[in-house]
């Protein structure tokens, strides 16, 4: 078996590992730093690949409004966003250290926007009171992705590519080691360290239709839970309207240019799926959904993400039409509140242009952008469908990226506790750079205080890889399971049915195919992920944020299950010492008086 050790291993080559890997060795330069990932730096990992109309990294800067205590603003709309399903002290981390991140972020050459005066240009997005919404443009992940591989590449952090971390080897409570697989050639590798961070991201993959890289298999979440982590918030889950095959969440001035949303045939449905009420709002609910764009209880707008489903699940496909106006544009309707949220756009603009004409001044980047991408917008519509955009919950951490495991911490999508159920947009990036910083910084201080652990791993380690059903199969099924049963539309009954079809495919068990053993342990771990899932989506019998369940869905008649009080907790999972799934629910923790 192939071995390899070090003082500090992440384990995570996106925006929150090569952070923590950086901190780790600004903290600690004379330690040996490794950083290991499932794919080249660069080439994987979502704040790598992902882009949306304007993509947002939220902060509170010194001058951001309201000047006095505007952190704790920041912090209490995270938390209230979240549903009160967070922890609150988590929020306080991020706000308080969002300007530190993006002083980083400007050091090492992220060229956010700036006014004339030489401030960093902010915006309102979802989920905020003030404008908080720095921005490089459609790319600012990428952007972001690219300053740190710049600076991974600077500081000489040791980087190991292409492979997958499946599990990890526990003594005493602590992580010694990890067992991973070469993805070029299946063979078994042991990496051993004093201290271990995972920034491994979400998982994307178990859901037909996600905007993650198709490697975001949840290897992370899974070798966490059975190392004796804890899991958090699993049934939270950013659901938006994306483009099927650009990794591209069509958000914000995309529907506050008021578009057509139509089908192949160029019909306008979404009317069909409305009731008298909500059809006699639409111009304000498509308005909104730029504001409100992750499909969420609390808004209203979640009408309109119901009605592509709907019209979805008949067979039909859904555009967004730039090139001329709706039926049902009625510029009076636009209420003033959302015109000065929205870019300062007069509402003589809504009567006066189309869409594409409002969208080139709202945004004319991702009109650029688009066409650099093939999408002329003033000729042609962009396709869209629901898509899986974010997990909000993971391996719970405490303020220091602690996880309940010694030696392990967690950073990004893969962390819980500092979501809940939804999020500010922007949030996710900056909670890459605070969390990825704070997680480097404290594996290091720690690996400089403890000796390595000496173990020996063999080759000869059993992997079960005999089942009945192959990996390919088993995989299909997992992600069709999930994704009728535990998607957008959440029924108790096809729920229930959901997790008996994954518990036959545990009995029978999975086998290893042509696809080889990376595949079949990635298999593995989406269903371990998958019955969490599930089991958290029964359990949590109301709507909250992005998790909609309903006694009966049939558009225009829709009945959900309403939010409780009493619900103000969040579920957290454990693997106990006889391999079996427990839950317990828990009380968040509250903002100090509450």
């Amino acid at each position: 078996m192939k071995k390899f050790v070090a003082d500090v291993v992440v384990i995570g080559g996106g925006g929150a590992g090569m952070r923590a890997a950086l901190s780790a060795k600004e903290t600690a330069p004379e330690l040996d730093i490794l950083l290991v990932s499932k794919k080249p730096l660069g080439k994987g990992g979502t704040t790598a690949l992902a882009c949306s109309d304007r993509m947002a990294f939220h902060a509170t800067l010194p001058y951001t409004l309201p000047i006095h205590d505007n952190f704790k603003e920041h912090a209490m709309d995270i938390y209230k966003i979240g549903g009160e399903v967070s922890d609150y002290d988590l929020a306080e981390v991020l706000a308080m250290k969002s300007a530190d991140a993006v002083e980083y972020l400007l050091k090492i050459g992220v060229p956010f926007v700036k006014t004339a005066n030489g401030k960093i240009d902010q915006f309102l997005t979802d989920g905020s009171v003030y404008p908080r919404a720095c921005y490089v443009g459609p790319e600012t992940a990428i952007e972001i992705a690219k300053a740190l591989h710049r600076e991974v590449i600077r500081s000489k952090v040791k980087v190991i590519e292409n492979l997958m971390v499946y599990d990890f080897l526990v003594r005493e409570d602590r992580v010694v080691a990890a067992k991973a697989i070469d993805l070029q050639t299946d063979e078994l590798v042991s990496i051993q360290g004093k201290t271990f961070v995972l920034a491994t991201g979400g998982a994307g993959a178990l859901y037909r239709q996600n905007v993650f890289p198709n490697e975001m298999t949840g290897d992370g979440y899974a070798a966490a839970l059975r190392a004796g982590a804890e899991l958090v918030n699993m049934e939270f889950m950013q659901i938006g309207i994306c483009h099927p095959h650009l990794l591209f969440a069509s958000s914000g001035s995309m529907f506050r240019a008021l578009p057509r949303i139509v089908d192949e045939s160029q019909r306008e449905f979404i009317a069909e799926y409305l009731n008298e009420s909500d059809r006699s709002e639409l111009t304000t609910l498509e308005f909104k959904k730029g504001a409100h764009w992750p499909v969420s209880y609390e808004s209203p707008t979640k009408v309109i993400d119901l009605a592509v489903y709907a019209h979805t699940l008949k067979g039909h496909k859904v555009y967004l039409d730039f090139t001329k106006n709706p039926s049902y544009l009625s510029a009076e309707k636009v209420p003033l509140e959302i015109l000065r949220w929205s870019e300062k756009v007069s509402s003589e603009l809504f009567s006066k242009t189309t869409p594409y004409e409002r969208l080139s001044k709202i945004n004319p980047t991702v009109v650029e952008w688009l066409k650099r991408k093939h999408i002329d917008l003033s000729k042609e519509p962009i396709q869209v469908q629901n898509a899986l955009q974010h997990f909000q919950g993971g391996i719970k951490i405490d303020r220091d990226a602690r996880t309940s495991l010694k030696g392990l911490y967690a950073a990004g999508e893969c962390a819980g506790g500092q979501h809940g159920a939804n999020r500010p947009g922007g949030n996710s990036l900056l909670d890459t750079q605070v969390f990825g910083k704070i997680a480097g910084q404290n594996a290091a201080i720690e690996a400089r205080q403890i000796p390595l652990v000496q173990i020996n791993l063999s080759a000869d380690e059993e992997l079960s890889t005999e089942g009945e059903v192959p990996s390919s199969r088993a995989r299909k099924m997992i992600v069709d399971i999930l994704s009728q049963s535990g998607f957008l539309v959440r029924q108790e009954e096809q729920i229930v049915k959901a997790m008996s079809e994954l518990e036959m495919i545990e009995r029978e068990g999975i086998c290893q195919d042509e696809n080889g053993l990376a595949h079949l342990m990635e298999t593995k771990n989406m269903l371990l992920l998958a019955k969490v899932i599930l089991t958290s989506i029964l359990l949590r019998d109301e709507s909250r944020g992005p998790h909609l369940r309903f006694s009966h869905f049939d558009p225009p008649i829709m009945s959900f299950l309403p939010r409780k009080d009493d619900w103000n907790r969040y579920i957290v999972f454990r693997i106990d010492e006889d391999q079996r799934l427990r839950y317990e629910i828990r009380i968040p923790a509250r903002p100090r008086g509450d």
